[in-house]
């Protein structure tokens, strides 16, 4: 072998001379970097992992992680008005009031609570007389003592509004009139013309505006026919009542 070709070939042999345990020395130049490989397959699926913190804690009693009460912060500025709402169902009825005084509105001793009312009747046998007041002998009733049955006029002490009505009977012709003594005075007739003086029956009514001391009263009255004699005897029943007070 020649010499130059024994060199060249214990060149090539020179690294493998010293080697031991797999292990070589290299001399060598680093080489040029690789293409880089494809990508692995997909691994496969791991294991379930740990709860997360939210499903620990729906486990846990949270009462026991609340803190210490603060201090209470000052009121907020108040809001705006909120819309009205449905109306509630109805209550129950409260309970009865206390009664109430007697003695007037007002407590004073006043006339609010007075109401007036009066009946009397008239079984006399003498002659009434034109132009005058009835006047009557026997009294049903006759509240706080307004009618007068000596001169048959009833005096308003409450001012209001008041009913009155009369019924009379004799032998003959009758007629009366139904008056009242006020600012706008009050002047009604009712007749009954009778030629055969047989029992006759007379009745009237109103209902009248009266202020304090108007007079209210019937009396007997004649048509113009000449020779009508008012009736030997009269019988009359005659009432009144307060509807309602002036307020």
């Amino acid at each position: 072998m020649q010499p130059q070709a024994l060199l060249a070939f214990l060149w090539v042999l020179l690294p493998f001379a010293f080697c031991q345990d797999d292990t070589c020395v290299i001399h060598g130049k680093d080489g040029v970097n690789g293409v880089p490989g494809r990508d692995g397959l997909p691994g496969a699926k791991g294991e379930k992992g740990a709860p997360a913190l939210q499903d620990e804690l729906n486990s846990i009693n949270l009462q026991e992680l609340n803190g210490e009460t603060g201090i209470r912060g000052p009121p907020g500025e108040t809001g705006q008005k909120g819309f009205m709402g449905a109306q509630g169902p109805k209550g129950s009825p409260g309970l009865k009031g206390p009664r109430g005084s007697s003695s007037g509105i007002d407590g004073s001793g006043s006339t609010a609570n007075k109401k007036p009312a009066f009946s009397v009747l008239r079984n006399k046998s003498d002659m009434a007389s034109y132009g005058k007041p009835v006047t009557f002998d026997n009294q049903l009733s006759n509240v706080d003592n307004e009618f007068n049955l000596a001169n048959g006029y009833f005096t308003c002490k409450v001012p209001g509004v008041y009913y009155f009505v009369f019924h009379a009977s004799s032998e003959g012709h009758l007629c009366l009139r139904l008056k009242s003594m006020q600012e706008n005075a009050v002047s009604l007739n009712f007749c009954d013309l009778n030629p055969r003086s047989a029992s006759t029956v007379v009745s009237g009514g109103a209902v009248l505006q009266l202020s304090t001391n108007d007079r209210v009263w019937i009396e007997p009255f004649t048509k113009s026919a000449a020779g009508i004699k008012m009736p030997k005897s009269m019988s009359a029943v005659f009432n009144g009542f307060l509807i309602y007070r002036n307020t």
